[in-house]
């Protein structure tokens, strides 16, 4: 007796992961939520000051954009 089920392609398999990556971030941040929630909410303006002269400190860059509204289009491009 012959087995009829097509063989994983790696389409699905790869398709797979990237679903299987997609959860796992979804669960980081509701992780991250729920600390931030129990550690009081949003922090103070000092202790986000301090958090970000940590980061800076470590060696942390902060790399600015313009937003997209600024960015040129092309002739009938749409957004």
């Amino acid at each position: 007796m012959t087995d009829d089920a097509p063989d994983p392609s790696p389409l699905s398999s790869a398709r797979r992961q990237a679903l299987q990556d997609r959860f796992q971030r979804a669960k980081t941040i509701a992780a991250q939520a729920a600390r931030a929630r129990v550690a009081g909410g949003a922090p103070s303006a000092e202790e986000a000051a301090r958090l970000v002269a940590e980061f800076h400190a470590q060696g942390g860059q902060v790399t600015v954009c313009p937003p997209a509204e600024d960015e040129p289009t092309e002739k009938g491009a749409k957004r």
